[in-house]
């Protein structure tokens, strides 16, 4: 990247978190992003957070135009994610999912269900998938590569935060006794301070589960979706 000397900072970041903050792949890829597509006058860093040796959150405003006229420029750095929609097929049973029950303080609930999910932190979607697998739900649960199919990346809040979020769902053949292992299985990383329990629920059963966030309920949607069409090809083509 070019010497960057529109760029300035809040009082209160000192040189080595600036460093960070320039190095961070999600600062780069905004601001080269800000470069090519707008009139980008200056950016102030107003703020950033690292988690260890993770760059975290880093706020910006950003002085840009956009066709001559002045844009609103305050956004949330955090970088991409991504989630799973694990799909578990038993004989003898309808096919059932794993949520995460897990504290968000940004929306003040102990108790959300979502989907496995985690953030890029500068790697692929694909193996960052199959990392927060085994972190979040357990390594006795086999996932590979080639069990990943994607379904969409989106956005999740452009008005204020940079991240797009992969979605992927695996389609599983497991035995009943792993079904029942996984079940209020504990799990999470403790020096991230996460505390998850899992849930194992009916696949039909997650558009009634209650407020839950947006890549849960598009991932299911997008899974019944794709799943329609492909019987609906199956039985065209008989």
């Amino acid at each position: 990247m070019d010497v960057m000397d529109n760029i300035s900072f809040a009082p209160g970041i000192d040189a080595e978190l600036r460093a960070r903050v320039l190095a961070a792949p999600h600062f780069r890829r905004w601001y080269e992003g800000m470069r090519a597509r707008f009139t980008l006058r200056h950016v102030l860093v107003r703020d950033a957070v690292t988690f260890g040796t993770r760059m975290g959150f880093i706020m910006v405003e950003a002085d840009a135009l956009n066709g001559g006229q002045p844009v609103p420029g305050l956004a949330l750095l955090r970088g991409d994610s991504v989630s799973v929609l694990l799909v578990l097929r038993c004989p003898g049973y309808p096919d059932r999912t794993i949520l995460t029950r897990e504290a968000r303080v940004p929306i003040a609930r102990p108790d959300l269900l979502a989907l496995p999910a985690g953030m890029l932190d500068g790697g692929r979607f694909v193996s960052t998938a199959l990392r927060e697998l085994s972190e979040e739900v357990g390594a006795d649960l086999q996932v590979c590569e080639r069990d990943l199919t994607e379904l969409t990346h989106v956005w999740l809040s452009p008005g204020g935060c940079d991240e797009a979020i992969g979605l992927y769902y695996a389609e599983l053949d497991i035995d009943e006794s792993l079904a029942r292992s996984l079940a209020g299985r504990q799990t999470g990383l403790a020096s991230e301070h996460e505390h998850i329990r899992l849930r194992v629920i009916d696949l039909a059963d997650v558009p009634g589960i209650g407020m839950t966030d947006a890549k849960t309920l598009l991932s299911w949607h997008m899974y019944q979706a794709r799943r329609a069409s492909s019987a609906f090809f199956v039985d065209t083509s008989a």
